[in-house]
């Protein structure tokens, strides 16, 4: 059964277009912009620009969507709950997933744009590349969580509401940033503090909003329908 649970969300996101697709759409663009971005502004203009700003979030999305099925998760849950399983591990294994492939996904493509974009005026590759992974992966695995819980709500139309929530309120570095993720990628790749808090309260805070909103998300597919 826990096979089963991790089984059915890959398939969906690995076999169906709507999972592979988005996810070398919004590659592409990343590299792209590495590529223009390496003979002007270097590897933390455009993580902090096209790839934190653009890719990142909406990647994120489109692999929880996919890993989803397209639906909300509890309709997403239907199938795995009529054979069996209890409706917080079918959540678990399908919010697992979609955070695993997220953090995975984010962190190799961070990577690859500052490989790709790096000049001389950008900090050694050494330092560079894994930080580039790290803060990508946690914002990546944050975001992923943050969408499965919109994803959580009825049919899962608030997964776009809280997408447009978080370019609205996390843009800037007001109170609101403190409670979506972009805020807190946005302070780690070299931007604006979310509220003017320490960068490392910054990876602290998005590992805290990875757990609450995957924590919500699980309480909300409790009644699946």
């Amino acid at each position: 059964m826990i096979a089963a649970l991790v089984r059915v969300p890959l398939a969906r996101l690995v076999r169906a277009p709507r999972g592979w697709l988005p996810i070398a759409g919004w590659s592409l663009l990343a590299i792209v912009a590495a590529l223009s971005a390496r003979t002007s502004s270097g590897a933390d203009h455009v993580l902090r620009g096209t790839f934190g700003f653009v890719v990142l979030p909406l990647l994120t999305y489109g692999i929880v969507s996919a890993t989803l099925g397209g639906a909300g998760l509890r309709p997403a849950l239907r199938g795995l709950v009529a054979l069996g399983a209890s409706p917080p591990r079918a959540a678990l294994g399908s919010i697992g997933v979609a955070m695993t492939a997220s953090a995975v996904t984010c962190g190799l493509l961070a990577a690859a744009v500052c490989l790709v974009a790096h000049t001389s005026s950008d900090p050694p590759l050494a330092w560079d590349l894994p930080a580039s992974f790290g803060v990508a992966s946690l914002g990546g695995a944050a975001y992923a969580g943050y969408f499965c819980a919109g994803s959580a709500v009825g049919r899962g139309a608030m997964r776009g509401a809280l997408l447009a929530l978080d370019y609205v309120v996390g843009a800037g570095a007001g109170f609101g940033s403190l409670f979506t993720p972009r805020g807190h990628v946005m302070s780690l790749l070299g931007g604006p503090a979310a509220f003017e808090l320490p960068r490392r309260m910054s990876s602290v805070l998005l590992v805290l909003l990875a757990v609450i909103y995957v924590g919500l998300a699980v309480r909300l597919a409790r009644r699946v329908r």
